[in-house]
């Protein structure tokens, strides 16, 4: 697993550092086109292996969403830290309709785009940019960490054969600070638990679109089947694992999915046991406090 240089959350080297000026005043100009193009910008963060693509999904069924921007910054945090596709990829928008990747030009008048993120993968100036951009309460989805701990110790195994990964790259660090930042800033934000979606995808659904100001639809938390479609390019799906470039684990089974699923019965000793073995126990308890503490927020879309 490749080693990234940014071991902490507190430093933000590899947004500008190395690259200065030019790419902060390229970004600043992009931002402004972004605003431009679409009349609706929702900004989605979470922790990996937490539901936040099928909550991207749900939010994709909505008619004023037609595009989507997936996890721009990917490249950046698994590459050199400069650029690192950042622009490229704010540039060429996924269109929702049927996959295809268009440039900022082909993009109609009325559009609107959902950027989804992982949050160890922002640096605070990157989530700050982010976070400009939304013309919504920012979404924060989360979800048990026992649950997204295994879930990303089955993708690593897969992906190359390892029985842990980096405490740092679980997210919950990342999504905890970046939600004191909108605390601090005044951010207006939302968290969305994918368990509590999973149970009422209707009324959960309904609560999340009327806290972004947009109309519930109804049949939004069904969908079509979308195996084929390719969220990661296959060159930034290889800076983290070249298995990428052939079939993403980590979008297999939602891509495949009809709608907002069920979860599944879980044997708990049996994720215990694996994160035991991973070494991550310490830290899924610390996670567990943050998820905990997180779930007491106001700002959640609880069940009804």
């Amino acid at each position: 697993m490749k080693e990234h240089p940014m071991a902490t959350a507190s430093s933000t080297a590899h947004s500008d550092g190395r690259d200065g000026g030019p790419v902060r005043n390229a970004h600043t100009r992009l931002a402004a086109r972004l605003s431009d193009c679409y009349d609706t910008r929702l900004v989605l963060v979470s922790p990996p292996r937490t539901g936040s693509t099928p909550v991207a999904r749900l939010l994709w069924q909505h008619s004023a969403l037609t595009h989507h921007c997936h996890e721009p910054f990917e490249a950046s945090y698994w590459g050199d830290g400069r650029d690192g596709g950042v622009t490229a990829s704010l540039s060429t928008p996924m269109r929702v309709a049927d996959g295809r990747r268009v440039p900022l030009a082909d993009v109609p008048s009325g559009a609107g785009l959902l950027l989804k993120e992982m949050s160890f993968q922002l640096d605070a100036d990157q989530f700050h940019y982010l976070a400009a951009l939304r013309t919504a309460p920012l979404v924060f989805v989360i979800r048990n960490p026992v649950l997204s701990t295994t879930s990303r110790l089955r993708i690593v195994r897969e992906l190359y054969g390892r029985d842990t990964f980096r405490a740092f790259e679980s997210g919950w660090q990342s999504v905890d600070e970046q939600i004191r930042l909108c605390r601090t800033h005044e951010i207006p934000y939302v968290i969305v638990d994918s368990d509590d979606l999973r149970k009422e995808p209707v009324a959960v659904g309904q609560a999340l679109f009327k806290a972004l100001g947009l109309p519930w639809e109804a049949g939004t938390e069904e969908w079509e089947p979308r195996p084929g479609m390719q969220l990661v390019s296959p060159e930034v799906g290889s800076l983290m694992s070249e298995k990428r470039q052939a079939d993403d684990p980590f979008y297999r089974r939602v891509l495949s999915s009809k709608g907002i699923q069920s979860a599944d019965a879980v044997d708990w000793h049996e994720q215990d046991a694996l994160i035991a073995k991973a070494g991550l126990t310490d830290h899924v308890a610390v996670w567990k406090e943050t998820h905990a503490r997180l779930r007491a927020d106001p700002r959640l879309i609880g069940l009804p």
